[in-house]
């Protein structure tokens, strides 16, 4: 037949096997930013699970330094109360 490329077996495995390679390359890239995706949400998870716990830790330690704070004026009223009862001791 006039313009027809007649090709054996042998050769049209070669020409198949050469168009299947970049989608073999395209499957491969695409499994890789797949995995790649999966990896990132897991640490991005985990990261968001350890700021919500930094988060807890920093509540409850603004509300023990809070506590603290109230205990310390607490203090110092009383010494404020004893320093005044002491001025009026006669020595």
């Amino acid at each position: 037949m006039a313009g027809e490329i007649v090709l054996d077996e042998k050769a049209e495995k070669i020409v198949l096997e050469e168009e299947r390679e970049p989608l073999r390359n395209l499957e491969e890239k695409v499994g890789y930013l797949l995995k790649r995706y999966q990896e990132l949400k897991k640490e991005r998870d985990e990261l968001a699970l350890a700021l919500d716990a930094e988060k807890e830790k920093m509540i409850r330690l603004g509300k023990k330094m809070e506590l603290l704070s109230q205990d310390r004026e607490k203090v110092k009223t009383r010494i404020d109360q004893l320093l005044h009862r002491l001025k009026g001791v006669d020595i």
